[in-house]
């Protein structure tokens, strides 16, 4: 039986969206296309490959014994994508980076066009990773993140440990007192995530100074919650690498700290492509680069 390398992409496309749009959308053409080919590959194979649910498509026990061999082939169709353009002498292709708002927006952001700059043929996408990235879907190339994969075929290298303080508004003590210790602190609003869009525990920083604060204004992003925390609002546990150079003002600094760490991710089978290696060696060296700034001293 003879396959078409277009009908595996579509197959794994799909099982990686769990809709036919989105794999659609992703391989830049129509649905009715993806529709069409999909029930081919099925009758060629003389079973069904996917199956609806509430969640979207999921694969069958036929596709499930598909998937480890698509996946082969895709990774044969890198590999060879990668000798070739190293032969060409070419370090050329597309690399989407995700990242965490906070380090997206006070770091990549402001080396990724660097990178555009030396490295020239290759192009960047920069997207924020607001929820639990989707790497093994590959809806981003490279990851940056603050949780670490116990398991899959990821390539994990650590970016940096960065430290966080409780930090007010410059006027925000104009006519109350500061606090001396903890137990003051349930007598001040505070700014902090919403409870069901925290991704990861490695974020839920109030509970973590004392249960029953007074949480006043929530929001999914760290840029957000330093706005509101520059504009007097509350207090809130925000990155020393943002708060740096501003106007904001560090609360018990010896009793109230938190160090976490940013891994930089992508999966295994892209270690040889050198577009991926060129931009994660970049983010890696230029993070290191910075290492002071990432420390509260």
């Amino acid at each position: 039986m003879q396959f078409n390398w277009d009908d595996i992409r579509i197959f794994l496309e799909i099982q990686r969206t769990g809709r036919l749009s989105r794999a659609a959308k992703r391989l830049g053409v129509s649905h009715t296309t993806i529709a069409r080919r999909i029930r081919q590959l099925e009758t060629r194979f003389g079973c069904h490959l996917f199956e609806p649910t509430g969640g979207g498509l999921i694969l069958t026990e036929a596709g499930q014994e598909m998937l480890q061999k698509a996946m082969e082939m895709e990774n044969s169709a890198i590999d060879i994508s990668s000798r070739i353009s190293r032969l060409e002498g070419k370090n050329r292709g597309r690399v989407r980076v995700g990242a965490p708002d906070g380090f997206g927006n006070a770091v990549l952001s402001h080396i990724l066009p660097e990178l555009v700059k030396t490295h020239p043929g290759t192009e960047i996408e920069f997207v924020p990773v607001p929820a639990a990235h989707k790497l093994w879907r590959r809806d981003v190339d490279i990851a940056v993140s603050l949780d670490r994969p116990m398991a899959g075929r990821v390539i994990i290298r650590k970016l940096t440990d960065y430290d966080l303080l409780l930090y007010a508004g410059p006027d925000f003590f104009t006519d109350q007192t500061s606090p001396t210790c903890r137990e003051d602190l349930k007598e001040f609003p505070f700014i902090g995530y919403i409870d069901e869009l925290l991704y990861t525990p490695e974020l839920d920083f109030n509970r973590g100074i004392l249960s029953d604060l007074n949480v006043v204004y929530r929001a999914a992003t760290v840029k957000a919650q330093f706005d509101a925390v520059r504009n007097n609002a509350g207090l809130g546990v925000l990155p020393c690498f943002m708060a740096r150079d501003t106007d904001l003002v560090p609360i018990l600094p010896d009793e109230i700290n938190f160090t976490r760490t940013y891994w930089l991710l992508y999966p295994e089978e892209y270690r040889l492509l050198p577009q991926i290696q060129a931009v994660s060696r970049f983010i890696h060296k230029r993070t290191n680069d910075m290492g002071a700034v990432f420390r509260s001293q």
